[in-house]
């Protein structure tokens, strides 16, 4: 009977995940613009607490957000500025800012604020209109910029979000999927930018991906198609920068049997060619008992030589779900602790060919 219930309320849990949040979200509560964030700590492994390793990453801290905003929810992605400052981004055109003390679990100077343009007018905030999944920022410039799916489009917004300064709807992206858009964005340090669906099946296999040969958000930039194929049966999420060869990828996955789960793997940027297919290597696979939701947000920092990643999951505005925040530091492969050798029954069937795998939980 236990299992009986487990699967149903995974059936259950698989509705909220693939039906858009417009249809699915329960009627609007009475408006509420509060301001605080809460911050509650988790454990990695609620069954074993002291557990603090899953593949490469060492966890450091994790936390439970809520607010009672009525449009906090749906992270999708996110920027860790100076000074443990984060910037998330709700798929639902909203922005939610705080400061992160660490030691006393709180969220200082926290703010939820909504996009100040977007491919809307700004009193339609239907999630098909203000779909914000991908979030990039300009330290040196301060300038952000946005990427949208339904209406396929990449912003640019001015420093502290004062204005848009130029919005491109490329042709290529208007064929995607209408909820498979621009699910994350990199920039690299030559000026190029990469744009990947989430679910637009690229010909040569895995799904499509653009490169810019400048600002994406310029309608002039020029762009080339290529493919980017993570771990079999699972989705890319979000990316980001993490030294000048390599990118962290975060991936997705939900059936109703296994439940949610979560795939980091490292990318070779020089994998990144229009006309092929990039691939990447698993360093750590997120799933239970390990605690995991939705993680749609993904962030690097550093902490002298370390290599700081923060992943947040998008609760999709379900009661069923949670904004989850975690605090992981990815060890170096010769240093993590684990042997490499023979491949599990259980990973070969999770692990797209080509890839290097091994135990990662």
């Amino acid at each position: 009977m236990r299992t009986l219930m487990l699967r149903l309320l995974a059936c259950l849990s698989l509705f909220f995940f693939l039906v858009p949040v417009t249809y699915v979200r329960s009627p609007a509560p009475p408006a509420n613009d509060s301001q605080y964030i809460a911050l509650e700590p988790i454990a990695l492994d609620a069954r074993t607490p002291a557990r603090t390793r899953v593949g490469r990453l060492a966890f450091l801290g994790g936390w439970k957000i809520t607010s009672d905003n009525g449009e906090f929810g749906g992270i999708s992605s996110m920027l860790a500025l100076p000074d443990n400052r984060f910037l998330m981004l709700s798929d639902n055109g909203t922005l939610v800012g705080f400061t992160l003390d660490e030691a006393r679990h709180r969220a200082i100077r926290p703010f939820i604020a909504p996009l100040p343009d977007g491919p809307a007018p700004p009193n339609e905030y239907a999630k098909k209109n203000w779909d914000s999944e991908s979030f990039l920022h300009d330290p040196k410039t301060g300038q952000f910029w946005v990427g949208y799916e339904h209406q396929h489009s990449i912003w640019r917004y001015g420093p502290s979000f004062a204005r848009k300064e130029s919005v491109n709807f490329p042709k290529a992206m208007q064929k995607w999927p209408d909820n498979g858009g621009a699910e994350a964005v990199l920039r690299l340090r030559d000026g190029r930018f990469l744009v990947f669906s989430e679910s637009a099946e690229y010909f040569k296999g895995g799904y499509e991906a653009l490169i810019f040969e400048a600002d994406a958000s310029e309608p002039n930039s020029k762009a080339a198609l290529m493919g980017y194929r993570g771990p079999k049966g699972y989705r890319l999420t979000d990316a980001a920068i993490l030294d000048d060869k390599t990118a962290l990828m975060l991936h997705r996955r939900f059936t109703p049997f296994d439940g949610v789960s979560a795939i980091l793997s490292i990318a070779q940027l020089a994998d990144f060619q229009p006309g092929k297919v990039a691939t990447s290597i698993p360093v750590a696979t997120l799933k239970p008992p390990v605690k995991v939701d939705n993680m749609e947000a993904l962030a690097v920092t550093r902490d002298g030589d370390k290599i700081i990643v923060w992943i947040a999951s998008d609760d999709n505005f379900s009661t069923l779900q949670e904004s989850l925040f975690f605090k992981f530091q990815l060890l170096d492969a010769e240093n993590s602790g684990k042997k490499s050798g023979p491949k599990r029954q259980n990973e070969k069937a999770e692990a797209s060919p080509g890839f290097s795998t091994f135990e990662s939980d």
